[in-house]
């Protein structure tokens, strides 16, 4: 009965300050809503200038080659734009109104006309000119260097020694790169309940009324039970808020949801572990929503879920590298979310993150835990 009623009344007061809890619950839905328009309107295309010295047909057809490259989505890869001069060209590639110059040369139909007839003694050489720092530079010539490669070998029927075969052995179905993104912004709606978890925490002390819990013979374990129940209820409507958001926006998830909801909840209890030890290092919601926001921040930009972090290894377990950014729970309920909505896995797929995710909630606890009696639990 003593953990139902602190139970409710965590529940009650994290409804009444509905400013955080509103927070919390909208934060990553209000994400999802930007990626989406984001990738929407932010499809990569590559600018690409082309000089066709080319006294034939064959530069020309390879122009409307590159003019028709386009994604699996029937976005545009490459636009293409022609240009008279080759110094023209190169300089929109140093002023940054171009990705790449391609030169075509005058010889280019003779020499394929000739290698069809067997003649191998003529050689094409089509030059790109790019800039090294610039990446859409680097990716726009591995297109144009593809599509040249391949319409040669059409031409002329000679493939060459080597050929060069894709194999996907990812989902049947893949994501979009929107998709991509929607489990890192899960994790970010868990994030966020570092908030109402250690809101919940420190106002008690803050406001004078854990002196009145003390009192009632409540003991610390029932106390955090409580709150962590109604935040792992939190973390399930904040997470099934931003699923259900970016489903609106066409993103279909492959896996098992009750495995998703599963790595929630675990994970939930990983954010409120981490709560605890800020909010034994916090006294005030001031602290709370000024300090506070560090952790928060480190969590956000160091699981990996926003941008690739670099891998900076720490020692191996088998065949697994543990990196530094592993020591954080998020990261592992990152992967444990792309493996089960985005590779349609399982539980079974996800067992070393879930336990690992379980292992750094036990650590948090007991950190968390033992400070938090140390500083404010004592009389």
């Amino acid at each position: 009965m003593r953990f139902l009623s602190l139970f409710r009344k965590t529940a009650v007061e994290n409804v009444r300050d509905w400013k955080i809890l509103v927070m919390t619950l909208t934060f990553a839905p209000f994400f999802v809503f930007l990626m989406y328009f984001y990738f929407d309107e932010a499809t990569v295309t590559y600018r690409v200038v082309v000089v066709n010295h080319d006294t034939g047909q064959a530069g020309a057809v390879l122009i409307a080659q590159l003019h028709v490259l386009g994604s699996a989505e029937g976005d545009e890869i490459l636009r293409v734009r022609e240009e008279d001069a080759l110094a023209a060209a190169r300089q929109r590639v140093r002023n940054g109104t171009a990705d790449l110059a391609v030169e075509i040369p005058e010889n280019f139909t003779r020499a394929l006309e000739a290698h069809a007839a067997g003649d191998a003694a003529g050689q094409a050489v089509i030059r790109s000119y790019g800039d090294g720092a610039n990446v859409n530079s680097l990716l726009a010539m591995a297109f144009s260097d593809y599509l040249a490669y391949e319409y040669a070998a059409r031409v002329t029927g000679d493939e060459g020694p080597l050929r060069v075969e894709a194999v996907d052995i990812g989902a049947a179905q893949s994501q979009d790169e929107f998709g991509r993104y929607v489990p890192g912004l899960l994790a970010l709606a868990l994030m966020m309940l570092m908030f109402t978890a250690a809101a919940s925490i420190i106002k008690e002390k803050d406001k004078g009324t854990l002196v009145r819990l003390r009192l009632s013979n409540m003991t610390t374990f029932e106390w955090l039970a409580a709150v962590s129940l109604t935040q792992c209820i939190i973390g399930l409507v904040a997470v099934g808020a931003t699923l259900l958001t970016a489903m609106a926006f066409d993103y279909r998830p492959l896996g098992s949801l009750p495995a998703a909801a599963v790595v929630c909840l675990v994970s939930s209890m990983a954010i409120m572990g981490i709560s605890l030890m800020v909010a034994a290092a916090l006294r005030t919601i001031f602290d709370l929503v000024t300090i506070g926001s560090f952790p928060f921040f480190v969590l956000m930009f160091f699981s990996g879920g926003m941008f690739p972090l670099p891998d900076v290894r720490l020692f191996a377990l088998g065949d697994r590298v543990i990196n530094v950014n592993h020591i954080l729970p998020t990261t592992h309920s990152i992967t444990a979310f792309d493996r089960i909505l985005t590779s349609d896995g399982g539980l079974g797929d996800v067992w070393f993150e879930l336990g690992a995710i379980a292992l750094l909630t036990l650590g948090c606890f007991a950190i968390g835990g033992w400070t938090f009696v140390r500083r404010h639990m004592r009389a």
